[in-house]
């Protein structure tokens, strides 16, 4: 009998500033580290994606977000690197608060990019420059396995 496959899921999420996005600048030599990402964070054990990335936005930025205000964006099965996952991509259409970085031990800085003005490739994280390109593109599901 063939073991079935066991996936860690997690959330990234776009908040737009104008025409730019947040990105953040991943220091910690755990996820990224040197790469500039989406906020993310991992869904918790009965936790709906939508829901994980308003209990993200509050953890990390500490910004309010309605259940409402989240929207699909894209979806990656992600088989690259040591952890098997399902990647969420959403899109933060409204929030309340001043964006701050909650966690600066694992984020050296935060800023906002247009999407012609990104940094350069080599340091995005290759999912989200992925999903980046593939969410400008309106494409709803990519498989990274590299």
């Amino acid at each position: 009998m063939t073991e079935r496959t066991k996936f860690n899921a997690a959330v990234s999420f776009i908040i737009q500033k104008d025409d730019k996005i947040l990105l953040f600048y991943r220091t910690d030599g755990y996820f990224k580290g040197g790469w500039w990402v989406l906020p993310a964070g991992h869904i918790e054990a009965g936790e709906t994606a939508s829901a994980a990335v308003v209990r993200e936005c509050k953890e990390e930025l500490g910004i309010e977000v309605a259940l409402k205000d989240v929207e699909f964006a894209h979806v990656m099965h992600n088989l690259s690197g040591e952890n098997q996952r399902i990647d969420f991509y959403f899109r933060v259409k409204r929030h309340k608060g001043e964006i701050r970085n909650l966690e600066s031990e694992k984020c050296a800085k935060m800023d906002f990019f247009t999407l012609n003005e990104l940094p350069p490739q080599d340091k995005i994280a290759p999912s989200t420059w992925l999903a980046l390109q593939n969410i400008l593109n309106n494409i709803p599901y990519s498989e990274r396995d590299k």
